[in-house]
């Protein structure tokens, strides 16, 4: 099968087809209507096989997951996303592996109203590079350098399940099979908050998405907002699946490091707490108050009134392990 071949196949009608799109996949470029009086939020990111997601991962999680990550980037920004292209790198063509990872692709972005519009292909070892498009109304974006001294830190869903989920494929852990599948579920197949932002955005100050965990995602806003953040790990939304499987004094480690959550972390002042947690209630979403924004630089943890020490050290790809 030739290159374009492929994409003819597989990708020339993926996800929602809108109205918008004047030319999509097939052309030197991509022609669309942008909304009126609306900015563009633009993100991109890449997945490295054994890097981002093991080489066993199936392929229609794959492509579910290469779109979700995009889709927190939109999220934790209000942003409504619109448009997609991907760059997709194989090792070779296999017709399985295309259809299921083009449906995992497309299941997703039919979800979210979004059009794959345009792309490459490449020969070589798999990776998959991801850009996405939305749109907001002008300086109505969430950005992460707008946190407050007196918010309060509040984070989405559950912390340290994908993580778990990870950990489940290497090591035996104290869980049924189901709870298990649950956890890679939450590995391979993340929702993105997309739909809870746009309601919630209003009440927010500053917010940025849990890809690399929460201990570095919240030092990046409190380092742009040039404010410190005090968090109590006590309070931190964990499930009682992940209770059974994280003992000993640095219990909420994989929480805080673990990465891959994409929950999201935001901050709220207080005059707004109320309303925030009143609206985060009509939907299925955990949304815990973690901390509170102060004066000063860093991140404190603590346990109720003791010190808490991170010694597992998050992810950075340009860090090697010892």
């Amino acid at each position: 099968m030739s290159e374009f071949s492929l994409i003819e196949k597989y990708f020339s009608e993926l996800g929602k087809q809108r109205s918008d799109v004047l030319l999509g996949v097939g052309d030197d470029a991509a022609v669309v209507n942008t909304p009126t009086s609306q900015s563009l939020a633009i993100s991109v990111d890449t997945l490295i096989a054994g890097v981002h997601f093991p080489q066993s991962t199936k392929p229609y999680d794959i492509g579910w997951k290469s779109l979700a990550v995009n889709l927190s980037d939109m999220a934790a920004m209000a942003a409504k996303p619109c448009w997609a292209t991907l760059a997709l790198s194989l090792p070779d063509i296999n017709d399985d592996w295309l259809r299921a990872f083009s449906r995992g692709f497309s299941d997703l972005a039919a979800l979210h109203n979004v059009q794959l519009v345009g792309g490459d292909t490449t020969r070589s070892p798999l990776s998959i590079t991801v850009q996405i498009i939305g749109s907001f109304k002008y300086n109505k974006v969430l950005r992460r350098d707008r946190a407050v001294v007196g918010d309060g830190i509040y984070v989405t869903g559950w912390l340290g399940e994908a993580a778990l989920g990870l950990k489940s494929m290497t090591e035996n852990l104290p869980l049924a099979h189901s709870e298990i599948e649950r956890l890679r579920l939450a590995l391979n197949r993340p929702k993105p908050r997309v739909d809870e932002m746009l309601k919630l955005s209003s009440y927010i100050n500053a917010a940025i998405d849990i890809s690399d965990g929460l201990a570095a995602d919240l030092s990046h806003i409190v380092q742009a907002s040039q404010v410190a953040a005090n968090v109590d790990v006590s309070l931190l939304p964990v499930s009682e699946r992940y209770a059974r499987c994280n003992q000993g004094v640095q219990f909420y480690d994989l929480a805080l490091c673990g990465g891959d959550d994409y929950q999201l972390c935001f901050t709220v002042a207080k005059n707004n707490e109320k309303k925030l947690c009143q609206e985060a209630e009509k939907f299925p979403m955990r949304c815990t108050k973690i901390g509170e924004v102060v004066e000063g630089s860093g991140i404190r943890f603590r346990h109720g009134n003791k010190s808490y020490t991170i010694q597992q050290t998050p992810y950075d790809h340009f860090i090697r392990e010892n």
